[in-house]
């Protein structure tokens, strides 16, 4: 059994149609978007999930900290362009893409496959890091999650009701535990002490599950960028207590190089003999990401 992921960091509006077409053609199972959509201005999520919705492959969409005002018009924008694919499919008479592209967040997800069964759990959305609840009233509102302590509660919830042993979390921002320093993986780079800037409830949801006898195989975040304001490189892969984590935050993720243009991604496999990840660099006009 392989099962094939592609890990999006923070696009920060860094995805267009060339994009859509690399991943299309692309040997993923299922796409995984670590959130922050747009650049911050009204509108410009919006503009992203729009262009998510050509998709053809299945897609989970983790929230960030930047699409909170347009959430509600994201969420019916990738749901009103899935049904409008699917209806155009039946009218031609072809069969149905089966890919979809949705929100998550507090909800788990079946993914693995030929009986290998892996459950996704998708944690706090929206996190801006740090140890307080980003976001209060319209996490409540949307969520009726009113603090850290609530949040942790649903996660614990999701993990209890995962039908798995071996679990992947995913979130916006990385858990607490993995260091202080300003370019440590979720370290504060923007005081000068530094500090662990991790999400506190994230990282019970992991000792939580391993308390239960699961295996947390990979924890997905991005987030904090890779290169920090002090211009110094974050690890993007660390592993702990036979968790991968994983910070897919390398912005921005289409760079050029001379006459050269390369998009980012992480590739992750999932076998039954557990996962591999590789950091990967697509030339713009260079074969369909995941091939092979």
């Amino acid at each position: 059994m392989t099962f094939r992921i592609g890990i999006i960091g923070d696009l920060h509006t860094h995805w267009d149609d060339v994009d859509v077409r690399q991943f299309n053609r692309s040997h993923y199972d299922l796409l995984l978007f670590t959130g922050d959509l747009g650049g911050g201005t009204t509108g410009s999520s919006l503009r992203m999930a729009q262009a998510l919705s050509r998709l053809e492959k299945n897609a989970l969409v983790m929230p960030g900290n930047n699409d909170t005002g347009d959430i509600a018009e994201l969420a019916a924008e990738l749901s009103h362009r899935a049904g409008m694919k699917r209806l155009a499919a039946m009218r031609g008479g072809a069969v149905p893409q089966h890919g979809s592209v949705r929100l998550c967040g507090y909800s788990a997800h079946p993914i693995g496959g030929d009986g290998h069964a892996v459950t996704l759990i998708a944690a706090r959305p929206h996190s801006m890091g740090g140890p307080a609840l980003s976001f209060p009233e319209h996490m409540r509102a949307a969520y009726g999650i009113d603090s850290v302590a609530s949040s942790l509660r649903r996660l614990q919830t999701l993990v209890d009701a995962a039908p798995s042993r071996e679990l992947v979390f995913l979130a916006h921002n990385g858990p607490i535990g993995l260091g202080h320093a300003p370019d440590d993986m979720w370290g504060c780079d923007f005081m000068p002490d530094g500090g662990d800037w991790g999400d506190h409830d994230l990282a019970g949801a992991i000792d939580y599950a391993r308390a239960r006898g699961k295996l947390v195989l990979a924890v997905i975040a991005g987030h904090m960028h890779l290169r920090t304001r002090c211009d110094r490189e974050r690890p993007w892969l660390a592993e702990r207590n036979g968790t991968a984590y994983v910070n897919a935050a390398r912005v921005p993720r289409i760079r050029a190089s001379g006459d050269d243009v390369e998009r980012h991604h992480v590739a992750m496999t999932l076998t039954r003999d557990g996962i591999t990840l590789d950091e990967v660099f697509v030339p713009q006009s260079g074969p369909a990401p995941g091939a092979g």
